[in-house]
């Protein structure tokens, strides 16, 4: 164990602890009034509990090997746990107009965040064999169909659509009867990043745009429920329900706008006081511009963006396709949840529930973006002792080449 921790990935873990350490002590000043029980610090304790499982989990996912999720049986069995938990979810009760929670004995369990790191495995797995002409059974078939055709036919069939067809519409049905829109968008927008990572051509960047604005369209005047067509419009004039859906939006710019550039000090939030609902939680951040300003927000962003080019840094020197898929797929989560929780807070997106990763209460989201990390560090430690044994074999050459070089001399 001394062995592989001598290329433990200390830059990984040290952001992430100043992440969580600073979401901590943003945590315990934003849930001061706890939904009108002044000074009860009952989910700051509650986070302090999940910070240590958190901690936990990412040392003991560093430990395993990551090819272990390569593995069909694991793999699959993962997937289909995923997706049975979240209709389980349909028969639970509904919290902030959504079932998308699973309620046991007081816990709440959240499936989605689970299922955002099964189909990062699963389509990394999928491009790995697809990569090095591994795959089989039905997807295998029809990606292999696909490839036969030419160009960006190819490309939308083998890399797209057939990955669609038997991992994300699963997932699609089940979180659409819940609804929780925010956490469709970020499986939809992972598998869109991962997919112009593996190599999808820019030409068709813009008209997959104007597409996915279409189809957005379509569902706002098709399928979405009018709480979900409140929460886009509010977005255009937060003013047209200012007591309603706008509310939270209203209180969030509020916040921003009194934080300016330095916030106001520490624990001086005026909008926690009942003002902005559940700041602890998706607008975290607005707390941290007001109470810190600008460049509280700045440090969060820079510690969140440093952690996701460190994945894509990962990415890059991984030493299997496999490794690097799983590592785009992590970067792509983290930047994904990132904007559009910025996005929200600040009226540039609807407020769709997405938590700021590493930031934002709650057991479930902490807990597996720990363990993802885990494995993201994981992956950085086998780079890491392959370089390492590299340049080890390259010096022992070299000293040999020196040695023949003096016997040489000396006869």
């Amino acid at each position: 164990m001394k062995t592989r921790f001598r290329y433990f990935d200390f830059a990984l873990f040290l952001s992430v602890l100043l992440l969580v350490g600073l979401s901590s002590i943003m945590i315990y000043s934003a849930s001061v009034w706890n939904r009108g029980d002044y000074a009860n610090s009952s989910l700051f304790y509650r986070q302090l509990v999940y910070v240590g499982i958190g901690i936990f989990v990412y040392l003991i996912a560093t430990l395993f090997r990551y090819e272990m999720f390569r593995k069909k049986g694991i793999r699959l069995g993962l997937y289909a746990l995923s997706v049975i938990l979240l209709f389980v979810t349909w028969a639970m009760p509904p919290l902030n107009g959504a079932r998308a929670w699973l309620i046991i004995g007081g816990m709440t369990i959240q499936p989605v965040e689970i299922a955002k790191f099964v189909l990062i495995i699963l389509l990394a797995n999928y491009y790995h064999e697809l990569w090095n002409n591994e795959l089989k059974g039905l997807p295998g078939r029809l990606a292999r169909a696909a490839i036969t055709k030419k160009g960006l036919r190819a490309q939308i069939g083998a890399f797209f659509l057939v990955p669609v067809l038997f991992y994300f519409s699963f997932y699609a049905i089940a979180i659409n009867g819940q609804p929780d829109m925010g956490g469709l968008f970020v499986l939809g927008s992972i598998m869109l990043l991962m997919w112009f990572g593996v190599g999808a051509p820019l030409r068709i960047l813009i008209p997959g745009i104007l597409a996915g604005m279409g189809t957005v369209f379509v569902l706002f005047t098709t399928i979405f429920s009018e709480n979900q067509r409140s929460r886009i419009e509010v977005v255009f004039n937060p003013f047209m329900d200012p007591e309603g859906y706008g509310h939270q939006l209203l209180m969030s710019i509020i916040s921003i706008v009194h934080g300016g550039l330095t916030g106001v000090g520490l624990g001086n939030s005026f909008q926690k006081y009942g003002y902005l609902p559940e700041p602890e939680t998706d607008y975290i951040m607005s707390i941290i511009a007001e109470e810190l300003g600008f460049f509280g927000v700045l440090t969060v962003l820079v510690l969140l963006f440093f952690i996701a080019f460190r994945a894509i840094h990962i990415a890059n020197h991984a030493d299997s396709h496999f490794g690097m898929f799983v590592s785009f797929g992590i970067a792509s989560q983290i930047m994904i949840q990132t904007a559009i929780n910025i996005g929200a807070m600040s009226g540039w997106f609807p407020g769709t529930g997405v938590t700021l990763p590493l930031v934002s209460y709650g057991g479930t989201s902490l807990i597996m973006m720990m363990g993802v990390l885990g494995v993201l560090s994981s992956i950085s430690m086998r780079n890491r002792h392959r370089e390492a044994t590299r340049r080890e074999e390259i010096r022992v050459k070299s000293e040999e080449n020196v040695q023949r070089s003096s016997l040489h001399v000396v006869r």
